[in-house]
């Protein structure tokens, strides 16, 4: 079985897995409460603990399986030591900052959104930690892992296409906000929430609004990866794109209360406020794939030699 194939194995092991342990998760938390132990993971609802379980999943499960596909080094993914690391995060960091500044600041001479008076600057450093975390995670598994598995078998531009494709549909592959409370939850209702996914779908044309921004990003952030043999400038841009867009939320607001009126030039933003949805959002993130291309033909310099 080729190595792109087996991918869609160990994603599926990572959602039964985790919709397996979330129950007994969430259980664990409100034994923890009641015993007066702490209520910090009895706060979270039922779909927020199935999410977190999902993901710490495929952590752990992610080793496991690059053993069963083949994986014996870093090399074999097609990464190496990149001795201008820090050039490139810095260049990914500005990069996708500036450009959705840049849209931030024409949507408030539009008049379409507007400051807002009073910002919870408390939640600045936990959209830090979410930067930093999304960014990385995500990019180590899918344009570390996913993206170089792709390598093994098909073509850049092919498995380029391929992992953009992946990273665009398990977005949205993810449980939708439920009522559920403490005395519902059952041992399959991992399960029964995930099977369920499609509830949390917006209407078609925003959906696929959002599937083709994230396919863009996917392109941009893989063809970084090929170009560069590292990770360090699409975890620049993915960050950057994360900070910046829970930032452009913290301090601005709609100015009619609703972005429904202003579609199709921007759409409501979907998965967790971080996926922005419109016209203009898509050529910002065309605008950032061209400034990219320029880095990578006129500043990037191929200076790494050795495996990483």
């Amino acid at each position: 079985m080729p190595a792109y194939l087996k991918i869609p194995v160990y994603l599926v092991a990572v959602l039964a897995a985790g919709g397996l342990v979330a129950p007994w998760v969430f259980w664990g938390g409100q034994a923890l409460a009641a015993a007066g132990a702490t209520d910090w993971l009895a706060k979270f609802p039922f779909h927020r603990v199935l999410s977190r379980s999902v993901q710490v999943s495929a952590l752990v499960l992610l080793w496991p399986a690059l053993v069963w596909i083949g994986l014996r080094r870093v090399k074999d993914l097609g990464l190496q030591r990149n001795r201008s690391a820090g050039r490139d995060l810095a260049a990914g960091l500005v990069l996708a900052v500036g450009i959705v500044a840049l849209l931030a600041v024409i949507y408030l001479f539009a008049g379409w959104f507007v400051l807002r008076p009073d910002p919870e600057w408390s939640k600045l450093g936990r959209i830090v930690l979410t930067a930093i975390a999304v960014g990385g995670i995500e990019e180590l598994i899918f344009r570390g892992v996913i993206l170089g598995l792709c390598l093994w078998s098909l073509r850049p531009t092919a498995a380029i296409a391929v992992s953009s494709l992946l990273f665009a549909v398990l977005h949205f592959l993810k449980p939708a906000r439920s009522s559920l409370q403490a005395g519902e939850v059952h041992a399959w209702s991992g399960w029964t929430e995930l099977l369920n996914f499609t509830a949390a779908w917006p209407e078609p044309g925003v959906l696929a609004g959002g599937m083709v921004s994230l396919f863009v990003a996917g392109w941009i952030l893989g063809s970084a990866t090929v170009k560069t043999h590292s990770l360090w400038l699409p975890i620049g841009l993915h960050s950057g794109w994360v900070f910046a867009q829970q930032t452009s939320q913290l301090f601005l607001r709609p100015a009619a209360g609703e972005t429904s009126d202003l579609w199709p030039w921007v759409g409501p933003n979907l998965v967790s406020g971080a996926v922005p949805t419109g016209i203009l959002p898509l050529a910002a993130l065309v605008l950032t794939g061209a400034l990219v291309g320029l880095y990578l033909r006129h500043v990037f310099r191929p200076v790494a030699t050795r495996v990483a």
